[in-house]
Order: structure tokens, then C-alpha cells, then sequence
């Protein structure tokens, strides 16, 4: 088949949340724009699907939070026409199911968004574990506060707020999360809770990720710990969107009309002095400009000529995605609202793969939906297992916590088979971005020690390469691993190529 030729002011590569958004502020620029996507959908790692009711639910990224936390995609959202409802959260006494270390099952109520993790009313993991996640979060919130927010990898002094916090920034980044966790807490409730939560907003284990990098992350967030897991207000997961987080894109794509090309991964970028030609085995692109948006280490799968600079192809190879499942559950109600719960649950028991679980549905209590996580080594041991064995221990776990309705799934409501993963309609849906062979992980790149302080690494982040500028969720800055912050960078790099 003949290779199409196609000319353009602009060439996007990636047809997530960046890149329709690069290429959306571009056409709203009166440019011509070529936006070429490697899979048969766009949307990146939000993919919103339909249950057989009719009842939307997402695949991938689902949650937005306020104005403030999160201000590119709500700006994006009323531009468009598309609004958001709040997360369930039982209100003011919907209680929360938790899983000490001895397995026992207990609840509390989470009460405002000053408490640890809201875990103030927390039973069986003693007041000395509770004292040790308020002094550690403070202390984590202190440090994140020094850290710059456009540019990690400048040196600053930190507060000791903690005997063994790290003095710099740089000597934040010489530490994994694991080994300052190992120097300052005691207390094996505490330290779980909080590596599982870590490892829960990160994809992979605290031993892989750069303290300098958790700091910075926090930053991003405001500066909040609780702003990056909550449900609660200002919080990243205060909200969701109404017929799914892919309608955001879905309106885009529209407007983009047939500048954006499915099924076209770019195999090669050559520059000469007068721009870019961008080809894949479908179209070559003939612009001014291009702009890669996609995940870091995805784009060395791109061939460039000339050949990409140290610091930038030295960064390609240090800034791994993490690892995580969603796992979709229907019941014909929500049965833990009538009971009182909210529908989350946390659990610190060795044995448990799902350390995190809650309430995914829509406003209304039927179907009832329930999102159950794994990320990091949990997940690699999930991959281990089959479908069928996956589903019996998310279940047994669920059971244990939420008792014997929450072994009974629908039978009248399910999720379509879109996914080799999930080959039949069934009231259990499992999906892990690892898998997908255009993306390879999940949330966002995680540094581990050392990389951002590297002389030069740091900044390649989004340094232009001539005629080639980067976007992504990797090179957002507030917050970072959400799709605000991919809407953020889509936007600030159609500046740059239009400066």
C-alpha cells in the first residue's frame, strides 16, 4: 500500500489527553494540524465504555478534582460542555472497611481531609502507628513545599523536620521512598499503610522510586499528601465526569475532524533545517514542527535522525511506567450504601492482593460498581495468576471485608467483552495499561534515585529537540500523573511551537 502524503503547519504524535489537546488549540489557532495515533481509539489512558444498561464506567483514568487542585482539565471540561459529579462517599458517616495485620475487619469513619490518610478514628493499629503517619506525612508535605515546581532538579535546602531527613534535594534524590521510610518510621502498621499508599499513586515499589521525585510529586498537588488518594474536597478524586472521562476527548476528536488518524504508529522523525517529516507505515507528515505526546519511554520506540541528544535519550531510559490493575465489579445495587458504608476499604494483611478498594458508581445505587486496585509487585503477582484465579481471590478478599453480597455479582448487568482479558460479557472486568502495546504502564513516569539531578536529565524533560517539542503527562508539572496535567502539557507545548 502506498505511503499517504499529507503537509501540515503542525504533526502531533500521541492521541491521549496531551496530544488531542495540542492539536485542538492549534486548529482553535486557525493552523492546519496532522494528529497521528498509534492505537484503533484515542483517548490514551482514559477509555470510557458502556455497561449493558447503558451505565457508563472507565476503563482507564476516571477522576478529576476541583478548580484548584486540578485547573487545566476543569477549564477544558466547562469550555466543553461537560460536567462533573462527586464521588460517593457516604456523606458525613459513611464508614470505611479496614483490614489490620492479623486480618481482622473493622471500620471507621473518615472524618475531614485534616486526618492521615483519614485514618483518625482507625482501630488496631495503636495510637504510637497513628502519631507515626501524622509526624511522617508533615513531614513529606514540609519537605515538597521547598521543592520546585517547574524544575525538580534544582538544589534547595530541605526542613528537618525528621533526624534523618535528607539535607538537599539532591540528597533527596540519592534516596529511594524505601530507605527514608526504613529511617524514619518504626511502626510496621504505619510504614505499610504508607508504602501501600505510595505504591498505590506511583505504579511501582518505594524501593524503585526517587524520594526527590515522591517530594515533587506532592508538590504538584498542592503540596498535599491526602490531595493525591482522597475522595474528599480539594481532593484528586473528589469528582468524576458525567458519561465517562473519555467525553472530553470524545468532543475534541470531533472537532478534529480528519486530522486525526487512527492506527498509525510513527515509526521515524527526520529533521533537516527547514522542519519535520513524521512517517509511519500509513502517512508521512511534512510539517513546520512536531510534538511527541507520549509516555517517555514509549518515544524510544520512535527512531530520530538525527539521533537524540545524551541527556534526552539517557532520560528516555531512566524514566520507567508503573504497574497497576482496575478491577470492575457489578452487583445489581450498591448494597454498602444502604448499610452504611462508603464502599472503600483498606487493608494492611499480608495475604491481600487488594490493598485498596471503593466505590465506583454513578449517583444512583443501581448497578451497584466497585473498583478494586493493585499496583507495583502486587500486580506482578496478579499477572501471574489466571483470569478465573483473579477473580476468586478479589472476591474472597471483598467477601471477608464487605460480607457474602459481595460474592454475589450481577447477573442481569455487564460489561462488554472489549479486551482479549475479558472474551465474554461478565459482571467482572479486569484491565492493566501494562498490557496495552502502545502505552506499557500505567499513571505516569517514576525516576528512581539519582535521575533528576543528573546533570542534564532533568531538564531534557521537555527541552526542545529543534523542531521536535515533547508533551505528555510526564512533563506536566500541576498535577503531575492526572490528565489535568496531560491537558497542561498539551497546551504549553501548542505555545511553544506557535512562539
Amino acid at each position: 500500500m502506498a505511503v499517504q502524503k499529507l503537509e501540515a503547519d503542525f504533526c502531533v504524535v500521541g492521541a491521549g489527553y496531551a496530544g488531542l489537546t495540542a492539536a485542538y488549540r492549534l486548529q482553535q489557532q486557525k493552523h492546519s494540524v496532522v494528529l497521528l495515533e498509534a492505537a484503533p481509539r484515542f483517548g490514551g489512558r482514559v477509555w470510557s465504555e458502556h455497561l449493558s444498561d447503558g451505565t457508563h464506567f472507565d476503563i482507564g483514568g476516571a477522576w478529576v478534582g476541583n478548580e484548584k487542585v486540578q485547573p487545566d482539565i476543569r477549564r477544558l471540561m466547562k469550555e466543553l460542555d461537560v460536567l462533573p459529579y462527586r464521588q460517593f462517599t457516604g456523606g458525613e458517616h459513611g464508614k470505611t472497611v479496614f483490614v489490620d495485620a492479623k486480618g481482622k475487619v473493622s471500620f471507621y469513619e473518615p472524618l475531614n481531609k485534616d486526618n492521615i490518610l483519614g485514618l483518625a478514628g482507625v482501630p488496631n493499629i495503636g495510637e504510637l502507628a497513628q502519631a507515626e503517619l501524622g509526624t511522617t506525612v508533615f513531614a513529606l508535605n514540609d519537605m515538597a513545599a521547598a521543592v520546585h515546581l517547574e524544575s525538580p532538579w534544582d538544589v534547595v535546602e530541605l526542613p528537618d523536620t525528621l533526624t534523618f531527613n535528607p539535607k538537599t534535594s539532591r540528597e533527596a534524590d540519592t534516596m529511594s521512598v524505601e530507605t527514608w521510610l526504613s529511617l524514619n518510621m518504626s511502626t510496621p502498621e504505619a510504614r505499610t499503610l504508607l508504602t501501600n499508599a505510595f505504591v498505590g499513586i506511583l505504579g511501582v515499589s518505594t524501593a524503585s522510586a526517587s524520594l526527590l521525585h515522591l517530594l515533587w510529586m506532592l508538590r504538584t498537588f498542592d503540596g498535599s499528601f491526602m490531595n493525591t488518594i482522597g475522595s474528599g474536597e480539594g481532593e484528586a478524586e473528589e469528582f468524576r465526569v458525567n458519561n465517562g472521562a473519555q467525553e472530553m476527548a470524545k468532543r475534541m476528536a470531533a472537532k478534529l475532524g480528519d486530522a486525526l488518524h487512527l492506527n498509525c504508529p510513527v515509526r521515524q522523525i527526520t529533521q533537516d533545517a527547514n522542519g519535520v517529516t513524521v512517517s509511519s507505515e500509513m502517512i508521512s507528515v511534512r510539517a513546520k514542527r512536531a510534538i511527541v505526546a507520549t509516555g517517555t519511554a514509549m518515544a524510544s520506540f520512535i527512531r530520530f535522525d538525527p539521533v537524540l541528544p545524551i541527556p534526552r535519550a539517557q532520560l528516555q531510559q531512566r524514566m520507567p511506567q508503573g504497574e497497576c490493575w482496575k478491577i470492575w465489579l457489578c452487583y445489581d445495587t450498591a448494597f454498602w450504601r444502604s448499610k452504611g458504608f462508603n464502599g472503600e476499604s483498606v487493608s494492611i494483611a499480608p495475604g491481600d492482593v487488594v490493598v485498596n478498594a471503593r466505590d465506583a458508581g454513578v449517583e444512583k445505587d443501581s448497578p451497584g460498581l466497585m473498583n478494586a486496585f493493585l499496583a507495583g509487585d502486587g500486580a506482578r503477582q496478579f499477572d501471574k495468576m489466571s483470569r478465573a484465579d483473579r477473580k476468586k481471590e478479589v472476591l474472597k478478599e471483598l467477601v471477608h471485608r464487605f460480607g457474602e453480597e459481595a460474592g454475589r455479582l450481577s447477573t442481569r448487568v455487564t460489561f462488554p467483552a472489549v479486551l482479549p482479558q475479558n472474551p465474554e460479557p461478565d459482571a467482572y472486568f479486569e484491565w492493566n495499561w501494562a498490557m496495552d502495546e502502545f502505552t506499557r504502564g500505567d499513571f505516569a513516569a517514576v525516576p528512581g534515585p539519582g535521575v533528576y539531578t543528573t546533570l542534564g536529565n532533568g531538564p531534557a524533560i521537555r527541552e526542545p529537540f529543534q523542531f521536535v517539542h515533547w508533551a505528555g503527562v510526564d512533563t506536566s508539572t500541576y498535577p503531575y500523573a492526572s490528565f489535568s496535567g496531560a491537558v497542561q502539557s498539551g497546551e504549553r507545548a501548542a505555545k511553544e511551537v506557535t512562539s
